[in-house]
C-alpha cells in the first residue's frame, strides 16, 4: 500500500523527492515543502476562534460637574468604583468589589449640581485620597485576584467593562493625561456593555442604565449616579448575558469593543485619526527623501 500526505510530501512516513516521486503522488508538481506549508500553519493559528473571558471588572466612575457648562480646567474622578465578575456560563457571578471616594485637586471645590447629582459629599472627598493613590491601590485589589502582575500588566485573558466609552475613553485618560500620570498598561482595551447588550437581547439599549436594567425583568438596586451602585446593577447585566435564559441564548465574552492605539489614543477618536494621519505624511516625506528620483517627480508635479 502506497500513500502520499498532500501537505507534508511525505511518501509511507518518509520524505520524498525528485522526479520519481513527483510523478507518482504529484503528476507534474512539485511536493509541497516545509516553507509552504508554515504560512498556512500560521493563517490557521489566526484564524483560531478567541477564547472567553474569564473575568470583567466592571467600572462606572462619578466625577465633577456643573449644570449646562463644563467644569474647569477638566472635570476630575470623585468616586473610582469596581465589580469583579467571574464568568463561567450559568455558573457567572459577582464575586468581589472594589470602591473609593476620591479627592478632587484641579478644582477641589465641588459644584451645587455634582453633589445633588452624586451625592457625593464635599467632606467625603476631602477626607479621600487623591487619584495618584487610587489609582495604585486598585491595581493591588486587582493583583491579588490575579488579574494584572505588580507593575500592573494585565494577566490572562479578561477585561474592563463600562457602560459607554466615556469612563476609560474620556474621563480616566484625560484626567491623568492633564495631571501627568501614567496609565496603567491594562486600561488598554475594554468590552462597552450598552453595545453588548444590543447584540444579547436584539433590542436597542435606550433611556439609560436603569431602564436597560429593568427592560430586561431585573430590579436596579440603589441610587443611580453612585459609583459603586452603578457598576452593581450594570454587572447585573453582564451576569444575565453571559447565564442566558428559555428566551435569549447566552452571550459569550470574548473580545473588546473599544481600546487604544500604539499612541494611546482611543481608537476612532479624531486624535487616533490625525497621529496616523501624521504617520503617513511622515512616512511618505521620508520616502521622497531617500528617492530622489521621486523628490523630481513630486517638484516637476508641483511646477505643473
Amino acid at each position: 500500500v502506497r500513500y502520499f500526505s498532500v501537505d507534508l510530501g511525505m511518501e509511507n512516513g518518509k520524505e520524498v523527492g525528485g522526479a520519481k516521486a513527483s510523478r507518482g503522488g504529484w503528476g507534474s508538481l512539485r511536493p509541497p515543502s516545509a516553507s509552504d506549508v508554515a504560512p498556512r500553519r500560521v493563517l490557521k493559528g489566526l484564524s483560531m476562534p478567541l477564547p472567553a473571558y474569564t473575568h470583567l471588572v466592571v467600572l462606572d466612575f462619578e466625577w465633577t460637574a456643573d449644570r449646562g457648562r463644563p467644569v474647569l480646567p477638566i472635570s476630575e474622578i470623585t468616586q473610582f468604583p469596581a465589580v469583579l465578575v467571574a464568568l463561567d456560563g450559568r455558573r457567572s457571578a459577582i464575586v468581589d468589589e472594589f470602591n473609593s471616594y476620591v479627592r478632587p485637586t484641579l478644582n477641589p471645590v465641588l459644584t451645587p449640581f455634582s453633589v445633588e447629582l452624586t451625592a457625593i459629599t464635599q467632606d467625603m472627598v476631602d477626607s479621600s485620597p487623591a487619584i495618584c493613590s487610587v489609582l495604585p491601590s486598585f491595581l493591588t485589589w486587582l493583583r491579588c485576584h490575579g488579574l494584572v502582575d505588580v507593575t500592573g500588566v494585565r494577566l490572562g485573558h479578561w477585561a474592563f467593562c463600562t457602560w459607554s466609552d466615556a469612563d476609560i475613553g474620556v474621563q480616566l485618560i484625560k484626567e491623568l493625561s492633564m495631571k501627568q500620570l501614567p496609565l496603567p498598561t491594562c486600561f488598554d482595551r475594554w468590552v462597552d456593555l450598552k453595545q453588548c447588550y444590543k447584540q444579547a437581547f436584539r433590542i436597542q439599549p435606550a433611556g439609560g442604565l436603569q431602564a436597560c436594567v429593568e427592560r430586561m425583568g431585573l430590579t436596579f438596586e440603589g441610587r443611580a449616579h453612585d459609583g459603586l451602585v452603578d457598576s452593581r446593577n450594570t454587572a447585573k447585566l453582564a451576569v444575565l448575558m453571559a447565564r442566558g435564559s428559555t428566551t435569549f441564548p447566552a452571550f459569550t465574552f470574548k473580545r473588546p469593543t473599544r481600546g487604544l492605539d500604539g499612541d494611546g489614543n482611543v481608537h476612532g477618536s479624531r486624535a487616533s485619526v490625525l497621529s496616523k494621519r501624521r504617520a503617513q505624511d511622515g512616512g511618505e516625506r521620508a520616502s521622497g527623501r531617500s528617492n530622489p528620483r521621486a523628490r523630481i517627480d513630486a517638484q516637476a508635479n508641483r511646477n505643473g
